[in-house]
């Protein structure tokens, strides 16, 4: 009998950025019947998404098949109990097997579909769902009930699994499993040294502190003046940077990109000298998983300068597949970017180590056949 799996993500609109590159694997690159399911409550658009679609224009080329909830404010009819009562249905017509939802707020919203449809709920956490303080005061009670009813619960760093069984989830439901690297067989990194290229991407936002960053970078062009940083990727603080930028006198050496498509930031690896992300414990508590970023870093072949944060200490070596330093530590960011320009033959090592590291244990098809394990489990198949 055909296995199939529901996978549900909560988001503005329908459509699936292209960075975002660990759902559309979780959907297309499954070895069974998928469906995703996207949009938010009261509003889900329903794909066909099965295995061997292009992963990045899948969710634009299926004609939707739809759940639509009317939204009355009736009794007894909110939004909330109207997509359960649609989930139901759904789940029961299509045979699903099991539910992945991604990201906690999403499974808190399904949790009680997939109780009613009795339908295993693997509910999937990445990040912020895990750590930030309001959110995680705000579904302190929804989520005791989530890792009751949940089949399995898959965090994406050692820290993270250890932040959920401190939550209430029971340690036996809970599994590791970091997203993977995205790599091209052809394509690697030349580690070029002149001008010395570094290279950031993600969100700029507070959890990447990307301020520390640019000041370490600062000090670096002092001793290094034809260096140069690019930085790919949006987000709420980036005008903030680029007046640092400015007032540290290093505007003309920072190449703020803005979003851009993967296989820009995989080219533009190509081309760098090391990469940097100085991730950080945020204000309001959130944190990292384990950065997809720094994993196709590695895996292009690229020296990682980063920090002792989260899932990053999972799959870097400290000098030996990459340098960390501690949250906030801008002089010791700098004295680390500053030591793999001067030692050019030992950043090619650490490369080569972190590549080999990554292709052994990292890469997004090692991370998706452990996913499947965790599927199979939970669906009784295994």
């Amino acid at each position: 009998m055909p296995f199939s799996l529901a996978v549900i993500v909560n988001k503005d609109g329908s459509e699936l950025g292209d960075s975002e590159t660990f759902l559309h694997a979780h959907i297309n690159r499954m070895p069974c019947k998928v469906y995703s399911l996207i949009g938010n409550p009261g509003f889900r658009v329903v794909r066909d998404g099965s295995k061997g679609r292009n992963r990045f224009l899948v969710s634009r080329e299926i004609v939707p098949l739809g759940i639509r909830c009317i939204m009355r404010h009736t009794l007894g009819q909110t939004v909330a109990n109207q997509d359960t009562k649609a989930l139901v249905r759904f789940f029961n017509k299509k045979l699903i097997n099991v539910v992945l939802a991604e990201y906690g707020p999403t499974a808190v919203s399904v949790m009680e579909a997939c109780r009613l449809a009795n339908i295993p709920l693997i509910s999937h956490f990445h990040g912020y769902d895990a750590y930030r303080e309001s959110l995680i005061q705000d579904l302190s009670q929804p989520y005791k009930k989530l890792f009751d009813i949940s089949a399995a619960i898959v965090g994406v760093s050692r820290h993270m699994c250890n932040q959920l069984v401190d939550l209430g989830a029971d340690r036996n439901k809970v599994f590791h499993n970091p997203c993977g690297a995205e790599i091209p067989d052809k394509l690697g990194a030349t580690l070029s040294t002149s001008p010395a290229r570094f290279f950031m991407v993600g969100r700029l936002v507070e959890k990447k502190a990307p301020f520390i960053s640019l000041l370490a970078f600062s000090r670096l062009v002092s001793d290094v003046p034809d260096a140069v940083l690019e930085i790919v990727g949006d987000g709420p603080l980036k005008s903030s940077c680029m007046q640092l930028a400015r007032a540290l006198g290093i505007d003309n050496r920072v190449m703020f990109t803005g979003a851009k498509p993967h296989d820009y930031v995989l080219q533009s690896m190509a081309k760098a000298t090391c990469f940097i992300q100085h991730s950080v414990m945020a204000p309001d508590g959130d944190m990292e998983g384990t950065p997809v970023g720094v994993l196709e870093a590695m895996g292009m072949g690229l020296p990682v300068v980063s920090t002792r944060h989260g899932g990053i200490q999972d799959v870097i070596e400290e000098d030996i597949t990459g340098v960390l330093v501690d949250e906030y530590d801008a002089e010791a960011m700098y004295n680390a970017m500053r030591e793999i320009v001067r030692g050019p033959e030992r950043a090619q090592e650490m490369g080569n180590r972190a590549q080999a590291a990554v292709l052994a244990q990292w890469t997004s098809e090692k991370s998706i056949s452990r996913l499947w394990t965790i599927i199979q489990q939970a669906g009784g198949l295994s």
